[in-house]
């Protein structure tokens, strides 16, 4: 999360919750080729899909922990800086995913108006990989400093990927090669606010969902973020929370990493539901860098001679779609409330 300055301005997470304890990964470590860090890295992304990843102690974490609050502060000029007239400008039409979401624009797992609002950042736009698009004047203004925020996060993303190629044994850039920031993918920047619950009524803000997309980057200070643990039904009582740390990010990986890996890595359930204890009444901002595939590469699962992906089973079926069109279908499906989400990977490797 950020640093503990913009912790220190909330009251601390409570100790009386049930907690997910993620594995926390050194991201200096991850840098310095830590071959231990390494195999914990992979480990995390195989059984849980999530990680801590704390970005103190080297230059490129410490830097992207100082842009992220810069990404805060327009978080808060687009979603209570601008009235709601000015927003509504900026609704996508589906399947159109880049822009202004309002308040109850989707619905939770009982059926009942979400609670939160967002701006989707669309990443093409920002590289110019599209023609630029229509945005609100605070995202416009600060164009060059988003920019500079997804470069930084893209390049720890890769560090990651490059990490999950070694230990599935796959030519190193082979992860990184289908979803670069110079091709058009769909990524995104996603600004989120949460207000404060009625003390009455506090429930679920964001259904509960899998990533779509490779892998997300997650910023934010105040709780909220819960995880299903692996095994365990979608029951109210089975949920957890993810206690947020200074200087730590929190890390998942999507969906489209299980269709490449075979099954291997795993991509987790997760919702968001209000901020516990005293932390309650106060604005919840959290701050998603979401990749996803560049749209026309393969989703098969990358399967090849020497790797540790395994080969179709009886039964299995491959992906012969492209990222574009599995992401569309997808899309629909959670349109239309038929998404069936759940968590997946997690499949043991037959040699390491």
């Amino acid at each position: 999360m950020p640093t503990a300055k913009a912790f220190s301005q909330v009251p601390p997470f409570p100790d009386d919750v049930p907690v997910y304890e993620l594995p926390r990964l050194s991201l200096r470590k991850l840098i310095s080729n830590d071959a231990e860090q390494s195999k914990e890295l992979f480990k995390s992304f195989r059984e849980h899909g999530f990680a801590l990843l704390d970005m103190q102690g080297c230059h490129e974490g410490e830097s992207l922990l100082k842009e992220a609050e810069k990404m805060f502060e327009i978080t808060r000029d687009v979603t209570i800086g601008l009235d709601i007239e000015e927003k509504m400008k900026y609704v996508p039409t589906p399947p159109v995913i880049f822009g202004y979401s309002r308040q109850g624009a989707t619905k939770t797992e009982a059926g009942l108006p979400d609670r939160f609002e967002s701006f989707s950042v669309n990443q093409d736009d920002i590289f110019s990989n599209i023609p630029e698009c229509p945005n609100p004047e605070p995202i416009q203004k600060n164009r060059k400093s988003i920019k500079s925020y997804i470069s930084k996060a893209h390049r720890i993303g890769e560090l990651i990927m490059n990490q999950l190629d070694d230990h599935l044994r796959l030519p190193k850039g082979s992860l990184g090669s289908l979803q670069r920031l110079d091709r058009v993918s769909g990524s995104t920047l996603r600004m989120l606010r949460y207000p404060p619950q009625p003390e009455g009524d506090r429930r679920t803000a964001f259904l509960g969902h899998t990533d779509i997309g490779t892998i997300t980057i997650l910023f934010n200070v105040l709780g909220g973020l819960q995880i299903l643990p692996p095994g365990l039904e979608a029951l109210e009582q089975n949920w957890r929370y993810v206690r947020p740390e200074p200087g730590c990010a929190i890390i998942n990986l999507g969906d489209a990493m299980v269709e490449w890996s075979g099954g291997i890595l795993r991509s987790n359930l997760h919702r968001v539901y209000f901020a516990p204890g005293d932390q309650a009444v106060h604005e919840r901002y959290s701050l998603a860098y979401a990749v996803r595939p560049e749209g026309i590469v393969p989703m098969k699962r990358l399967a090849m001679e020497g790797s540790a992906v395994p080969d179709l089973e009886e039964g299995e079926e491959d992906l012969d779609c492209t990222a574009n069109e599995w992401l569309a279908r997808k899309g629909a499906a959670i349109r239309a409330g038929k998404d069936n989400a759940r968590s997946r990977g997690g499949r043991a490797l037959e040699v390491y």
